[in-house]
């Protein structure tokens, strides 16, 4: 173990040309954020900087300045763009030198290639004085950390599955203690982040000493609990929990998606889908699980009222009639795909998702739902105020996720 030093605050400064430009997704970041995180370390800032010497210096000045620990990742390739140890040499006042550890890491990655290492690549090997060497297993660029007067600076490569490898051994070296943090997170549907934080402000006030995120995927909405005493974070969140009622539907932080199908594989249960308006968007969410050809049976986008009679039996009467954004077509529309499919349970939807097709009696973001199960089926309205079109069927296909995930969790089938 090479460290024995307390890091409790982090930054990340991630480089490159490419994510200034919106080229790519700093996702580098988001992991190391994650796993700086599980040890403990509280991150104070992340810098995204091009590909400048001066630049990246800079942005290491002010990183060291404010965290314990800097983790950097991108520039450390062969090319004239990557000046990533140049720039942490001129920060810190330390001349490059040829380090034999990683010139040999080197040379022994190209010899694989069975032929004369280029210079550019050498260049990977001139690192600032004193630095420890890191080993690239999936690339040439080593990787190196640096002591710093406050503390600790590691720089990574920037292809993802190299820095993520990499991140591993520095865990290893530099981050052995864990658990100084402790989380619980609960999974919202159904009530706006506002709303939540308000039904939460008297408990957060009560415990400042908590940290509270919010975290807004619509139409989902994720609270995390942080804290250095475990008893605590679990005593808020369950307060919290109970404060928030029945929009949470899990307390491990897992979408809604996830959540039905751990639901539907534990119990034993075939489900499928008949959608109108949702388009195939509740098929997509459920499909997109891991292992959902064990609950999956398939599904039927029945856009015409022709499709909904011919393949789910629905009665033309009542398409007449009533219309097929109605209580009536959307039971039959469940029945149906329940029958046609041979599943357990089966849910439907059909609505008006807009910007046509409103009446006075059936505004635009209408949608009727029903969960068809063998001894019962249940039908849910909603009208979604003020959303476009593709923000009607997102919200309307989560609403049928959670219609079918409280019918499973009741189910006696």
């Amino acid at each position: 173990m090479k460290s024995q030093m307390t890091l409790r605050t982090a930054c990340i400064v991630s480089t490159g040309d490419e994510l200034l430009r919106g080229t790519i997704a700093d996702t580098n970041a988001a992991f190391l954020a994650a796993r700086l995180r599980q040890h403990g370390v509280s991150l104070r800032r992340i810098i995204v900087v091009g590909d400048d010497i001066q630049d990246i210096a800079s942005a290491l000045r002010e990183a060291t300045d404010l965290a314990d620990i800097v983790v950097v990742g991108g520039g450390l390739g062969p090319t004239t763009d990557d000046v990533t140890a140049q720039a942490a040499g001129l920060a810190f006042g330390r001349p490059l030198v040829r380090n034999a550890t990683a010139e040999q890491m080197v040379r022994s990655v190209m010899a694989r290639f069975v032929r004369p290492v280029p210079e550019c690549n050498l260049k990977q090997a001139d690192l600032p004085e004193d630095s420890e060497i890191l080993p690239n297993e999936r690339g040439t660029a080593p990787g190196f950390a640096m002591r710093t007067q406050r503390g600790l600076a590691v720089f990574l490569p920037g292809v993802p599955s190299e820095l993520e490898s990499m991140w591993a051994v520095v865990e290893r070296e530099y981050l052995p203690s864990r658990g100084v943090f402790h989380r619980a997170d609960l999974s919202c549907f159904g009530m706006g982040e506002s709303a939540i934080a308000e039904k939460l402000a008297g408990l957060t006030a009560q415990h400042p000493e908590i940290r509270v995120s919010y975290r807004a995927v619509f139409p989902e909405i994720y609270v995390g609990f942080e804290a250095a005493d475990a008893t605590l974070v679990t005593h808020v969140a369950q307060r919290a929990h109970r404060a928030i009622g029945e929009a949470v539907f899990d307390v491990r932080g897992l979408s809604l998606p996830k959540v039905v199908a751990e639901a539907l594989k534990t119990r034993g249960l075939t489900c499928g889908v008949a959608e109108s308006c949702t388009g195939g968007q509740v098929a997509r969410l459920l499909t997109q699980e891991a292992g959902a050809s064990s609950f999956f049976r398939g599904g039927v986008v029945a856009y015409s009222n022709e499709i909904k009679s011919r393949l789910l039996r629905v009665s033309t009467t009542d398409l007449e009639s009533v219309g097929a954004v109605s209580e009536p077509v959307a039971r039959s529309m469940a029945r149906g795909a329940m029958l046609a499919l041979g599943v357990d349970i089966a849910v439907a939807t059909t609505g008006i998702a807009g910007p046509d097709g409103a009446t006075a009696d059936k505004p635009l973001g209408l949608v009727h739902f029903a969960v068809a199960l063998r001894d019962r089926t249940i039908h849910h309205c909603q009208i979604f105020n003020g959303f476009a079109r593709t923000r009607v069927q997102r919200a309307a296909a989560y609403r049928a996720l959670r219609l079918l995930l409280d019918a499973v969790r009741e189910s006696t089938c």
